[in-house]
């Protein structure tokens, strides 16, 4: 059986998958990054997108997340230039939602320099929940100069540790090539274990092997 959370984002990704796209001349759209945060309920991400559609729009990348009693959601969308500030307009006077308007551009037309990584892990913690946690995780890796890409939060309150609830960070973070004198993924580990025990939780972080790394030694 489903969780219903896991229910939820197959559903929202499944509504996101419906969005109907145009093809428009990059000279002639203005891009955008949409920011919405409100209660949650149904039909928001219906809502935003036709709002999107109805102003000749176009939905790109996309993200969206249930985050307590909140539903946020985050797009790249390119829209004709002639519509733009009225799509800006329909979006933020959306009932319920709080939305924000980022302009950008057109990211197949800037020139990004391919970042190769030198190391990568999957970092987690598990363990009773704490005032800076998250906080105290992520400064032990910035002073290894490692970015977090992805990092998910949540608390388990059904499942309570001597009344406490249960709270758990699952996330990936990386650092560029070349790899800064003196990094040390042994170094890491220790110290995030470290953390964990003054904490009272597990910290881990495991490498995660490179593909064409393997590829190449046989």
């Amino acid at each position: 059986m489903l969780s219903n959370l896991r229910k939820a984002c197959i559903s929202q990704r499944l509504r996101m998958s419906q969005i109907v796209t145009r093809n428009l001349s990059s000279s002639e759209s203005q891009f955008m990054i949409l920011n919405s945060v409100g209660e949650d309920r149904p039909g928001i991400v219906s809502d935003m997108t036709k709002i999107v559609l109805d102003h000749n729009g176009n939905v790109g990348e996309s993200q969206a997340s249930k985050l307590g009693t909140h539903f946020g959601l985050m797009m790249l969308v390119s829209v004709p230039k002639d519509q733009s500030e009225s799509l800006q307009d329909a979006v933020k006077s959306m009932s319920g939602m709080e939305t924000t308007c980022y302009l950008t551009e057109n990211p197949d037309t800037v020139q990004v320099q391919p970042e190769s990584t030198g190391y990568a892990g999957h970092f987690s913690l598990a363990g009773t929940d704490d005032v800076g946690l998250v906080h105290e995780v992520t400064k032990v890796l910035a002073k290894h100069r490692l970015s977090i890409q992805e990092m998910k939060t949540y608390e388990d309150k059904s499942a309570p540790y001597g009344g406490l609830s249960l709270f758990y960070i699952s996330g990936i973070a990386t650092s560029p090539k070349p790899l800064a004198n003196g990094f040390d993924p042994e170094a890491i580990r220790d110290e995030l274990e470290d953390l964990g025990d003054r904490m009272n939780c597990e910290i881990t972080i495991e490498d995660i092997e490179d593909d064409d790394d393997d590829d190449d030694d046989e």
